[in-house]
């Protein structure tokens, strides 16, 4: 028997909710959560301690530590959390960077709350 996608939709939103009212009894930022289905059903969850700015960034995520570090090494000047832009017709907020992906590293916040990456494709309608 297999885990399927609807049984996997239904199980990480449960398990979603009663770690959201933990976390956040505890003072940490909304999870990321990353499911497997199929053979098996896999969750995990990677939380980090809520420090928000003024743009509603989470300063101690691992994205933005990531570029607080490491910003001049991907050529991006200092100051850009929090910058918003505007993507086919929708706008969005950059978070930091995901150093673990090379093709899409740059992290951005959606109006929904979803994250989303880009490649350095974004660069110049970031920095400008």
């Amino acid at each position: 028997m297999q885990v399927t996608k609807t049984q996997a939709q239904s199980l990480t939103k449960e398990i979603q909710e009663a770690v959201a009212a933990i976390l956040a009894k505890h003072g940490l930022a909304e999870p990321k959560v990353k499911t497997t289905y199929g053979d098996y059903y896999k969750f995990t969850l990677e939380a980090s301690p809520e420090n928000l700015d003024e743009n509603g960034v989470n300063l101690s995520s691992k994205e933005a530590v990531a570029y607080t570090n490491f910003h001049n090494a991907y050529d991006l000047p200092a100051g850009l959390l929090g910058k918003q832009i505007v993507v086919k017709g929708e706008t969005i907020t950059f978070i930091g960077i995901a150093t673990t992906r090379k093709k899409y590293p740059y992290a951005f916040r959606k109006s929904d709350g979803q994250t989303t990456l880009y490649t350095e494709a974004i660069v110049p309608f970031l920095t400008k």
